[in-house]
């Protein structure tokens, strides 16, 4: 899902793209190479996306696709809006180009990069998470972490607690993965 082409409808909503009646181009890029464009008009309730593609190496195709929005009330007046995926109908926030239309990601199929982690590379980000938490490079002084300037006494002894736990779940989780070689 990661490196799929997707339209966020909050990043459209933060920089006044949805605004009815106007135009523009949204792009992608791989590393600093340009990956694709699309041009795209906003109306009241339609957001319609022009674009080319093409399958498998052949000839280009013009394509349109028209995306409809919803609204949902907010708490303290005004509304939110969504889009409505073109397949299945589901409100949703984002839609990802994986083939020629734009469609939400449980259409498409598309998992998450931590849904295919193992357990040793999801504690993994887990203990650097709360390595960040203590600032743990500021910190470490001969061997001693000093807490972080700011940080509660409790707050800084139960992110030590948990960077231990975890720290056992790894060494637990690299046993059990290569326990055979030894």
């Amino acid at each position: 899902i990661e490196e799929t082409k997707r339209i966020d409808i909050r990043y459209l909503k933060k920089r006044g793209m949805l605004l009815a009646n106007t135009r523009g181009t949204l792009s992608w890029t791989c590393g600093s190479e340009p990956a694709g464009d699309i041009s795209y008009t906003m109306f009241d309730r339609e957001m319609r996306l022009n674009f080319r593609y093409r399958r498998n190496g052949g000839d280009w195709e013009k394509a349109e696709q028209i995306i409809w929005f919803t609204e949902t009330p907010c708490n303290y007046g005004g509304s939110r809006k969504w889009f409505r995926c073109p397949r299945c109908d589901t409100r949703v926030a984002v839609l990802y180009g994986a083939d020629v239309k734009f469609l939400c990601r449980h259409c498409y199929r598309l998992p998450y990069a931590s849904q295919g982690e193992s357990v040793l590379d999801r504690m993994s980000r887990k203990a650097d998470k709360i390595s960040k938490k203590l600032e743990a490079e500021e910190y470490l002084v001969d061997g001693d972490l000093w807490k972080p300037k700011g940080m509660h006494w409790r707050t800084f002894y139960n992110l030590k607690m948990a960077e231990m736990n975890v720290s056992n779940r790894i060494d637990n989780a690299f046993m059990a993965r290569f326990r055979h070689w030894m």
